[in-house]
């Protein structure tokens, strides 16, 4: 089927928890579809969400293909299978916009926001801000006083922001193989995605105009822990603070210490300074002046055969429209 729609919009859910959370998945899905802009095909990627969760969707939302997965994996892969499968069935689009199961659009401008600044630039990646669990941290401020940014922010390389609502260019997808590095079973992606856009010569934004909610629930008690609606890479959630939390072959410890890293630029959770990148491998505009970071970021954060094989997933896939 030919794609006629410029860009991809993925609803990620997951059952793995056992709550059901498909009446927050109702009225979510309802704030992308009263959005302005409309030339997307809307997914659904779902983990072990049972059939009725599913059922209720399609009841009640106008999606377009839903892919149902069967296995326990992390977020990071069962977007990145939706995408491939997506793109199998309707042809490249220009973009992905990524949407975590908490977070609801909460103005009916604020897709087409999203796209506008997309378009207006160099981007590999434009982020949302959202109302809780943003990451302020990262750039000195205070998670809990909710900041907002007064113009749009070009995400320096070593910093970041959290997952919740990012566009990513097909050319991401084009040359990592994958959207989302895949090796990460629960935490800190996130540290790499200033690297993976500058290795590209592509730029990573903030919009300042738009926000949006996301569902998250801080335990009593435990200030710097917390969940979002469906909870924390179900199934893989490790202990608070945990940053070598990967899949092998190597720890990433082990990807840290290569020197080739070290020497084409590579970062890893800086704000913790586990590793920092060196300046003198990236130019004014955030780009990467090397070759060889790309190829260093391919090699160790994107799983491929024999490691892991996208084709070997146990999923069930629906085409709508």
């Amino acid at each position: 089927m030919k794609n006629k729609k410029k860009y991809l919009v993925v609803y990620n859910i997951c059952g793995i928890s056992g709550k059901d959370n498909s009446d927050y998945y109702v009225s979510a899905l309802k704030t992308i579809r009263d959005q302005e802009y409309q030339d997307y095909k809307l997914a659904i990627s779902a983990c072990q969400n049972p059939a009725y969760q599913l059922d209720k969707i399609k009841d009640n939302c106008n999606v377009d293909f839903i892919n149902s997965i069967e296995d326990t994996l992390p977020v990071n892969i069962t977007f990145n299978d939706t995408v491939r499968e997506c793109v199998a069935e309707y042809g490249e689009f220009d973009a992905y916009l990524y949407l975590d199961s908490g977070v609801k659009f909460t103005e009916v401008d604020q897709l087409g926001n999203l796209i506008e600044l997309y378009e207006s630039g160099n981007y590999g990646m434009v982020s949302a801000q959202v109302d809780n669990d943003f990451g302020w941290c990262w750039f000195g401020l205070d998670e809990y006083a909710r900041p907002r940014l007064t113009q749009d922010l070009l995400v320096p390389v070593g910093l970041a922001c959290n997952l919740h609502c990012q566009l990513f260019s097909q050319d991401i997808f084009n040359y990592y193989g994958n959207v989302l590095p895949d090796i990460f079973r629960s935490y800190c992606t996130e540290s790499t995605f200033s690297f993976v856009n500058a290795a590209l010569k592509k730029q990573w934004a903030i919009s300042s105009k738009v926000r949006v909610h996301h569902a998250f629930e801080v335990p009593a008690g435990r200030p710097n822990d917390g969940d979002g609606l469906d909870g924390h890479s179900s199934g893989f959630k490790a202990p608070p603070g945990t940053w070598d939390d990967v899949y092998p072959p190597l720890t990433m410890a082990e990807i840290v210490a290569l020197p080739k890293g070290t020497e084409c630029g590579f970062g890893f959770e800086e704000l913790r300074g586990i590793k920092k990148h060196k300046p003198d491998c990236f130019d004014e505009n955030q780009h990467c002046t090397n070759s060889e970071l790309k190829e260093f970021i391919k090699e160790h954060l994107y799983r491929k055969p024999p490691h892991f094989d996208y084709d070997q997933i146990n999923r069930k896939k629906e085409t709508l429209s």
